[in-house]
């Protein structure tokens, strides 16, 4: 039986939770925009210019000064704005080589923007089991890479507030060689 100790309405006495990270707020309130960034937005759709190919110079565009801004705030070098978590993940495996036919392992639950980009990159899920707390399973993963030796990416997603092990995953990532 699956319960949430945190809900106000279960008394349990927890460990302190310290072997990974948690999510302890409800994931179901989302946070409230700025009313900034509401104005802001609000400029923009008045414009009707949303998009960095209806502007006189591309570089001039919400989008990409957003870019920029977030290049400068992360110090990298580039940052490419998406319309998708979707298109992001089918741009992860396309620009970290994964070939056509290339195995992704990936937890079985999931959404399915994850299925959708694998194989939008031209890839082959391989599914990985969930334990009963909803996390990817370490010990399916590695039983997946050793009968998947070709496989050599791996894309983790972290469903209803539940946060896999990710030492555990880049542990095992590393050890078979695959990109996480």
């Amino acid at each position: 039986l699956l319960t949430n100790p945190v809900a106000a309405d279960v008394s349990v006495s927890l460990k302190p939770l310290t072997d990974r990270a948690y999510v302890t707020r409800d994931i179901k309130t989302p946070d409230p925009i700025p009313e900034e960034g509401q104005e802001e937005a609000l400029e923009i759709m008045k414009t009707g210019r949303l998009y960095r190919y209806n502007v006189a110079k591309a570089e001039d565009s919400a989008v990409s000064k957003c870019e920029m801004e977030i290049s400068a705030y992360t110090g990298h070098k580039y940052c490419v704005g998406l319309n998708s978590c979707g298109s992001a993940l089918m741009l992860l495996l396309k620009t970290t080589g994964l070939p056509h036919g290339g195995k992704v392992l990936s937890n079985a639950f999931t959404f399915g923007a994850v299925p959708s980009a694998i194989e939008h990159a031209g890839g082959k899920a391989v599914y990985v089991e969930s334990t009963m707390d909803m996390i990817i399973d370490l010990e399916d993963m590695e039983l997946k890479l050793k009968e998947n030796p070709d496989c050599k990416h791996v894309l983790i997603s972290h469903m209803r507030g539940k946060l896999a092990d990710m030492q555990g995953i880049k542990d095992l990532c590393d050890k078979y060689d695959a990109i996480l």
